[in-house]
């Protein structure tokens, strides 16, 4: 959805907007690390030149930190390099901007100094006598270091439409926010969606959060003491967490990520009027606020819950903010529906290095499908057009339609040197543990039956039709699958029953999901939201049966986490929300820890634990604030286990150089790489009908004139070159 579309603007890092002092202060720098780069490859000492940049850079600060007013871009930035494409959103709509050209309504900032980002996040800056002003920033713009600014008088004329009638300053009369979650809550006018033109607000409510206590087994970890305890204890469960429901006819039966203001998560199908008259309970439900509702008599088409509305607390009532969406012209966006036909997918190796007992003969058989690919990639006229994806693609590109409808076009030059670097880039990736494997990415569902039992029968612990330990998809026909989900840290392989011909749920789910128990943990061993969450369902029996055998006497992690607290909003709280998100936010260094002890000889699970723990309060510090420190002598444990370099074969998943890595052992993904030989690239154009130009004409018996000729001829002298480049460039990938 929403990825053909697209809009222009810049996208400048923070030097853009340095004074003229500034900037050649920044030039001097640069000329100093060139010449200390030259020095250190002559042998000499830079060890003054080291310091004089140093002295150099603390002045740049000083000059920042003096500088008191509004800045204004540099001309030099607003250049073609400088643009980047974004998918249309509401907030291009709103503000009228239109597809495929330049638009100078919004401008992303990426963050080197502070300072300077300080200065425009308080201030703005201008460009052409337009001043703007700091908006936004998404969750993964965070992560990246950027921010979007927009024009302000366009801010000023659609922000009731933006902002579905609230305002800063309402949100801070009653009580504020936190920073980093406004931000985010704000940022989903800018993601990538269709209008979904049938919606209307009129047929839509907002109803509880369905949790209950889930009892189990767990490992308890202390966030303080940083103690694992092995206890059974009941766990507070949201089960539908970012999920609401609705009726199937809204979208032809399929499930749905959506996006409205202050709104975002997963809509699920399920005919919850049917299951309401089907049961004989009353329709009457009353809303968040306390209000009542008949579904029947309403006509309800859209039931979200609490977690979809973020700003929920700062309207009056569910009427006012319906009358503030059809008064401003809001609009409901569909970003993510499901796919009409789900292709199987491939693992990585986080998930496969926690499977640490693979035998020779079960990782073989893991490897089996990837091995095939790659022999057959240059002599199979199939496997060509699957590996380019013009094969049973039911949203081909241009170029994939031409593949489909006339498969001779792969004796074109292009095509060959395409797949040959198609090829070398596969086998690289599957040194690096993405295979290709029996499995599906889903939309994980709660149990939307015991959700009904819930909502319309008043039933605090709902049967649900799902037991613990068993999961409903129509997808796979196999009895047991191993669920996964990115990032996959711990051994986060829970293996379930799939009731596949359970009546109920035939009669009651859909087809393409993958529906959960309401009395199962598994949300809690994959950390998972139902906000449009996917998990990696895996029906491969071999991957099956080793996570069958490595999860015997796991317990699922659960710890504690810090709370979000709210901030009044301003400039400031912005600025400072920002850079700790910024600077406490690095999950990256966590996740790659973790994969050196997996795949280290003796690899120390109970360290894993604690980095898994770490890792999570990483990804919440930058709204909640809240991190702790390990105990001196766990400290020392977690480093002995995570010295050292990182594994061989990051050398192909993360294009490590050699010096960073340990030498390639025996761990599960290492030993890829002996499963997978280097095929040798052997284009076999005999297998093909021979090539026919005719095919490509909309005139076939057009005649070739004299002139014809020569443009032909000068084409062919113009692009010679091309496939002897590519085939130098090709040569250069070698395998140690």
């Amino acid at each position: 959805m929403a990825l053909q579309n697209q809009v222009y603007i810049y996208s400048v890092d923070t030097k853009a907007f340095y004074t003229d002092e500034e900037d050649e202060l920044e030039k001097q720098m640069i000329a100093k690390r060139l010449e200390k780069t030259q020095m250190k490859k002559d042998g000499a000492d830079v060890s003054a030149i080291t310091q004089e940049l140093s002295e150099m850079k603390e002045s740049l600060k000083e000059k920042f930190l003096e500088f008191d007013g509004v800045r204004k871009i540099r001309d030099e930035y607003l250049i073609d390099t400088n643009v980047v494409s974004i998918f249309e959103s509401t907030l291009t709509r709103t503000l009228n901007m239109r597809t495929d050209e330049l638009s100078d309504a919004l401008l992303i900032i990426r963050v080197y100094f502070f300072e300077v980002f300080k200065n425009l996040c308080l201030n703005g800056f201008d460009i052409n006598g337009e001043h703007y002003v700091c908006f936004t920033a998404s969750a993964g713009q965070i992560r990246t270091k950027k921010c979007v600014f927009i024009k302000e008088s366009l801010l000023n004329k659609y922000e009731h439409k933006l902002y579905c009638g609230l305002s800063v300053k309402r949100i801070n009369e009653l009580g504020g926010c936190n920073t980093n979650k406004y931000l985010a809550y704000l940022a989903l006018c800018n993601s990538s969606t269709d209008v979904w033109k049938s919606f209307d607000i009129d047929r839509a409510i907002v109803v509880d959060d369905f949790e209950t206590m889930v009892e189990d087994e767990v490992d308890y970890i202390d966030p303080v003491k940083y103690t694992i305890t092995r206890t059974r204890m009941a766990v507070p469960v949201p089960h539908m967490d970012g999920c609401g429901m609705m009726l199937p006819r809204l979208t032809v039966g399929k499930n749905t990520m959506v996006r409205l203001p202050w709104i975002k998560g997963l809509l699920a199908v399920f005919p919850y009027d049917d299951w309401v008259r089907e049961h004989g309970c009353s329709p009457v439900i009353k809303d968040i606020y306390g209000d009542e509702h008949d579904i029947c008599k309403e006509n309800i088409e859209i039931i979200f819950t609490k977690s979809q509305f973020k700003m929920w607390k700062y309207y009056s009532n569910w009427e006012e903010y319906k009358n503030y969406f059809k008064e401003y012209g809001c609009e409901a966006g569909v970003c993510n529906m499901e796919e009409e036909r789900i292709k199987n997918s491939t693992i990585n190796y986080q998930m496969l290095q926690s499977l640490t007992d693979f035998t020779d003969d079960e990782l073989e058989r893991v490897c089996a499908k990837t091995k095939y690919k790659l022999e057959h990639i240059s002599t199979n006229r199939k496997t060509m057009l699957k590996v380019f994806g013009a094969y049973n693609n039911i949203a081909p590109s241009p170029m994939q339609e031409c593949l489909a409808l006339y498969p001779e076009l792969l004796q074109d030059q292009y095509f060959r040197e395409e797949l040959r670097e198609l090829k070398a880039s596969m086998e690289k990736d599957a040194w690096a543990g993405k295979l290709d494997i029996y499995s599906k990415y889903l939309f994980v569902i709660p149990d939307l039956y015991a959700f009904c039992e819930w909502l319309f029968m008043g039933v605090d612990v709902p049967e649900g039709i799902l037991k613990n330990g068993e999961v409903y998809t129509e997808q796979f026909t196999s009895e047991w699958l191993d669920c996964l989900r990115s990032p996959s840290l711990y051994r986060e392989h829970p293996v379930r029953k799939n009731v596949r011909d359970n009546e109920l749920c035939n009669k009651w789910f859909g087809n393409k999901g993958i529906y959960t128990s309401t009395h199962d943990l598994i949300s809690k061993i994959l950390q998972f939201d139902c906000d449009g969450d996917k998990l990696l369902v895996v029906a491969d029996p071999t991957i099956v049966e080793v996570a069958r055998r490595n999860m015997e006497n796991v317990a699922p992690l659960y710890y504690q986490m810090g709370k979000a607290q709210p901030h009044i909003i301003d400039n400031e709280s912005i600025y400072t929300g920002m850079i700790n998100a910024y600077t406490g936010g690095n999950i990256g260094v966590i996740s790659n820890k973790i994969s050196k002890i997996w795949n280290s000889e003796n690899p120390d699970t109970e360290a894993i634990k604690l980095l898994v723990m770490q890792n999570n309060q990483c990804i919440d510090y930058a709204k909640t604030l809240f991190k702790t420190l390990p105990p001196k002598d766990i400290e020392k444990r977690i480093n002995h286990a995570v010295k050292g370099k990182l594994p061989y074969f990051f050398t192909y998943a993360k294009d490590k150089e050699f010096e960073q890595v340990t030498d390639r052992n025996d761990s599960t993904v290492n030993r890829i790489y002996k499963h997978i030989p280097k095929y040798k690239f052997q284009y076999t154009a005999n297998k093909f009908p021979k090539f026919d130009y005719h095919m490509l004409m909309h005139n076939p018996n057009m005649v070739q004139t004299n002139r014809v000729k020569e443009i032909a001829k000068k084409y062919r002298e113009l692009t010679s070159h091309i496939g002897v480049i590519q085939r130098q460039n090709n040569s250069n990938f070698t395998v140690d």
